[in-house]
């Protein structure tokens, strides 16, 4: 057999290079050399930057379809899909375009979903997930950046001035004082806040000591109640038959008189069409629309006096304070009148401990030197507190006596009114011993029960002398407590 001459060994090795590409190509471009069976479904978006026709499509990461067809329709991008045989979409099923990595290619993920029915062939998928416009994204990112240039320039107009700075300065040293007074107090106070909360224990527990002893009374109440349902059980039937024989006899006594009662009756009716006619004294009343005028006027003013009544709330308030610098207590004793939720009025009276101050300068002079002795009386006054108040949301504003001076007053409420952040400031004049400054006052005031509060502060903040922190405890009482806590107490026979 002749061998093959070197014109066929060549055919056959461009043939044979020809078919490897021709596979090569089609391998690697995702054509298909026999049209898949499969189902096709629609996709709408607004917008599809980056897809083509013949785009894979892809669920879980895994080729499972592809891009037929794109056209525009009503101003969006129509997407015809052609899904494999074995990839089901139901209901519920979503698509949205990503890329394979940030420089990478875009392709269409479709998520299967699982609420039944499935997805017939030409249905559409209605669940879509735009993509995000870089250009929209920019403009965005533009305009925060904006508003933050303008934050940047108002911070800067506000704490760029040396005042601005001074005043910061200020206040960061004056709470680093606070700060330090409120350590200091609490350090020295220890034992007498810990006898304090032993003292608020005794009293809770004398309140719940008061509640079980009046658990007898509810008893014998409940009790009697009982007894009162088993009379009607046993004597119910001499009861119905009591009531029966007095219907009979009232029956009797009403046929008996019934020509007296019409007599009435037409008399009764005689005088309504006097009164009709407006004839009489009480016809006049009724018939006078004046009358009826002057009626509602004060029914109106009858009705608006009660509901102001209604309204109207009063707080009795008890408060002790123990003041670190002065090592002494400051009582309180406030009446609080609240005619509507956003005013009120607060009187008080105060035992101020350096309510008068007395100097006495004492000079000893001997052979060899002069000595000057200046000695301070220091004592407690009685001083009085008239406030009016206005309160908007959580913040109040106070203003008028305080501590027998004018003086202003606010106050921040928070935690649906179980605490109160307050700061007073009185005696502009400087009438304390000492005091070249107004008396500044800055506490916290917290309810831990119902009627109880603590509170604590810093006193005296603007004058050196007398400035120092605080701790204290007071209760608060509304008038239905008080009748509560009266109408509870215990009874004393006289006896």
């Amino acid at each position: 057999m002749r061998g093959l001459s070197t014109e066929l060994k060549v055919g056959i090795f461009a043939v044979t290079v020809i078919a490897i590409l021709a596979f090569m190509t089609f391998k690697i471009g995702g054509l298909d050399w026999i049209k898949k069976e499969g189902h096709a479904v629609y996709v709408y978006f607004n917008n599809i930057a980056g897809l083509n026709e013949k785009t894979k499509v892809k669920v879980a990461g895994v080729d499972a379809g592809v891009i037929e067809k794109i056209e525009l329709k009503d101003g969006k991008a129509k997407l015809t899909v052609k899904m494999d045989k074995d990839v089901k979409l139901y209901s519920d099923a979503s698509a949205t375009i990503k890329a394979a990595g940030l420089l990478g290619d875009k392709y269409l993920e479709i998520k299967t979903g699982s609420k039944e029915p499935a997805l017939e062939h030409g249905a559409i998928v209605r669940n879509v997930i735009e993509i995000v416009d870089l250009d929209d994204l920019t403009r965005n990112l533009t305009a925060v950046s904006e508003n933050i240039n303008i934050l940047a320039e108002t911070l800067n107009e506000t704490l760029g001035t040396s005042e601005a700075k001074n005043a910061l300065r200020d206040s960061i040293l004056n709470l680093k004082d606070i700060t330090i007074s409120l350590k200091e107090t609490i350090d020295v106070n220890d034992k007498k806040m810990r006898t304090t909360l032993d003292n608020i224990s005794n009293l809770a527990s004398s309140i719940n000591e008061l509640i079980e002893e009046n658990k007898e009374t509810v008893s014998t109440a409940a009790s009697n109640i009982k007894d009162f349902s088993d009379s009607l059980k046993t004597e119910g039937p001499q009861l119905v038959a009591n009531l029966n024989k007095a219907a009979m006899e009232l029956k009797t006594m009403v046929e008996e008189n019934r020509p007296s009662i019409k007599k009435t009756t037409d008399s009764l009716d005689q005088i309504a069409g006097k009164i009709e006619k407006g004839e009489g004294t009480l016809g006049k009343l009724i018939k006078d629309e004046r009358l009826y005028e002057s009626v509602s006027r004060a029914a109106e003013g009858l009705e608006r006096t009660v509901s102001s009544i209604e309204r109207f709330r009063t707080f009795v308030n008890f408060q002790i304070e123990y003041l670190t610098k002065l090592d002494d207590a400051k009582g309180y004793f406030y009446v609080t009148l609240q005619p509507k939720p956003d005013k009120y009025y607060i009187l008080g009276v105060v035992g101020d401990p350096i309510g008068r101050v007395t100097t006495t300068e004492t000079i000893r002079t001997t052979e060899t030197e002069t000595t000057r002795v200046v000695k301070e009386d220091i004592r407690k006054r009685i001083e009085f507190t008239a406030q009016f108040a206005m309160r908007h949301q959580d913040a109040a504003l106070r203003i008028g006596i305080t501590e027998n001076t004018f003086g202003v007053g606010s106050d921040y409420f928070f935690h649906d009114d179980k605490g109160r952040i307050t700061a007073d400031i009185w005696d502009f004049s400087g009438d304390e011993a000492g005091a070249k400054n107004p008396h500044l006052k800055i506490g916290v005031d917290y309810f831990i029960f119902k009627n109880l509060f603590l509170s604590a502060g810093a006193d005296n903040i603007l004058n050196r002398k007398w400035r120092g922190g605080y701790a204290g405890i007071g209760l608060r009482f509304e008038d239905e407590d008080l009748k509560y806590l009266f109408g509870t107490l215990p009874s004393i026979s006289a006896r």
